[in-house]
């Protein structure tokens, strides 16, 4: 029995909310059967297609999913970046599945230099793929971008509700995302927790408030 493991990631960007490592577990003899769902990049699908295919994965493998908090993931990345973080949570996610093989949509140039990276982190050797648009080709992959992007998409929902305000997605070129940021900053004279504070954004929306604050004396 062949085990495949697809992994895919949503949230590496915003500057608000948690990035989301996603996982799909699946034995080989599966593979035809999760293809036959029509599954695709979760970018690419409404969510109301996305929270179907979610339930109907589940018949056909094992969903994992790791998340990394705003404030985690800028203490990590006082000494690293955000694909050495990625990287680390990809290693974590394949050590915990322990697979066969592995199919990531590769997020760097060189596909070679990435998999001997991976390998470093691991203290097994499974036969690795790392392809760019993975997550369009692959339907194990495609999968784990569904467990992904519907986990992102929750957790931004539910921060919606915890703020009172519909900030949008929380990524940078989101003008309802940068308006929230704003006005918190305006009001609590601080970002919320779950601004990433590493993120150019943050930092020039608290550089120009507390300027502001200067000028207003």
């Amino acid at each position: 029995m062949t085990e495949i493991l697809g992994i895919d990631e949503a949230g590496r960007g915003p500057v608000i909310g948690s990035m989301f490592i996603g996982g799909f577990l699946v034995d080989e003899s599966s593979l035809e059967k999760l293809g036959e769902l029509g599954l695709k990049d979760s970018k690419k699908l409404s969510d109301r297609a996305r929270d179907r295919l979610r339930s109907e994965i589940n018949a056909h493998g094992e969903a994992l999913l790791r998340e990394v908090e705003a404030p985690i993931l800028d203490d990590r990345m006082e000494d690293a970046t955000i694909n050495d973080v990625e990287l680390e949570e990809f290693a974590a996610l394949i050590s915990e599945a322990h697979p066969d093989k592995v199919v990531i949509d590769l997020p760097e140039h060189d596909a070679d230099a990435y998999e001997e990276k991976l390998l470093n982190h691991l203290d097994f050797e499974p036969d690795i793929v790392a392809e760019h648009g993975a997550d369009a080709t692959y339907p194990v992959v495609s999968a784990a971008s569904v467990v992904a992007k519907s986990a992102r998409e929750r957790h931004v929902e539910e921060l919606h509700e915890k703020y009172g305000v519909d900030f949008d997605s929380g990524y940078p070129h989101d003008e309802a995302t940068i308006e929230f940021l704003k006005g918190y900053v305006r009001g609590a004279g601080d970002l919320p927790d779950e601004a990433r504070r590493q993120w150019s954004t943050s930092q020039r929306i608290l550089r120009k408030a507390r300027q502001q604050d200067l000028e207003g004396y």
